[in-house]
């Protein structure tokens, strides 16, 4: 599926039309460029919708280090096994 067609509006809006883009911004819970001269400049975006966004962001991050992990660290240990190494480790070390 292609990405959806950016929206986007001039600068200019956020004095003239400014409740029309907080409106669109909160409605289409995207991303609104915003172009001075035609190039991009700002961009607007519903505060709840950048939240949503950024958690979103940091569960497929989070997903993708499990993944990796998974791929990578094939055996488990034990409690029972973990305990002796922590003691082994300790009396190593004097503690």
């Amino acid at each position: 599926m292609p990405d959806a067609i950016p929206l986007i509006r001039p600068i200019s809006d956020l004095r003239s039309n400014l409740n029309d883009v907080c409106d669109m911004a909160r409605e289409t819970r995207e991303p609104l460029f915003m172009t001075k001269n035609g190039k991009p400049s700002l961009v607007v975006f519903d505060s709840d919708a950048y939240e949503e966004r950024l958690a979103h962001e940091r569960y497929v991050a989070k997903l993708r280090e499990a993944e990796i992990e998974a791929r990578y660290v094939r055996e488990t240990t034990s409690q029972e096994e973990l305990d002796a190494k922590m003691n082994d480790a300790f009396k190593h070390w004097g503690v």
